[in-house]
């Protein structure tokens, strides 16, 4: 009884990796923002109604889209230039674009405050090719960074 017992023990574990492996899926997903409802924190900013929301496209010619999945931050601290620097180098130049937008400059300011739905203490956003927000970051660190590096590789994999 015991020999049976055992047999079961080691077997049982062993049937349900074989049939993950072959039968089973790893998949991922990033969120998409603002499928549903929008934020209402938007102070001084016209009132978009449109669910689900997209970037408009016009903000996005201004700040220099190729329309490709984008990273766009405002964040110009010289370590988060060069992590996205570096984090665009691990992936191919034309299917990513990065796109840095000065802070200084009042129209883009409003423009991505508004529109990109950026508030602090996110300074950097990730859309996909269809122009809807994926997610939020402060890449001044290492796990942000990370976190977007991950993002990314789904993004491109799989969508």
């Amino acid at each position: 009884m015991k020999r049976i017992i055992l047999f079961f023990a080691l077997i049982f574990p062993i049937g349900i990796f074989i049939f993950l492996r072959y039968f089973g899926k790893n998949e991922f997903t990033i969120p998409v923002y603002y499928s549903n409802e929008l934020p209402d924190s938007l102070a001084g900013c016209k009132k978009v109604e449109v669910v689900p929301y997209s970037v408009p496209e016009s903000t996005l010619n201004k700040l220099g889209w190729n329309g490709n999945p984008a990273i766009i931050t405002n964040d110009t601290l010289a370590d988060t230039r060069k992590n996205l620097l570096n984090l665009h180098q691990d992936f191919e130049s034309d299917k990513l674009d990065i796109i840095v937008y000065a802070i200084s400059d009042s129209i883009i300011n409003t423009l991505c405050r508004c529109e990109l739905l950026l508030e602090k203490p996110w300074t950097t956003v990730l859309i996909d090719k269809e122009r809807r927000i994926r997610g939020y970051y402060s890449p001044n660190t290492r796990e942000e960074i990370d976190r977007l590096e991950v993002e990314i590789k789904i993004l491109l994999n799989k969508y």
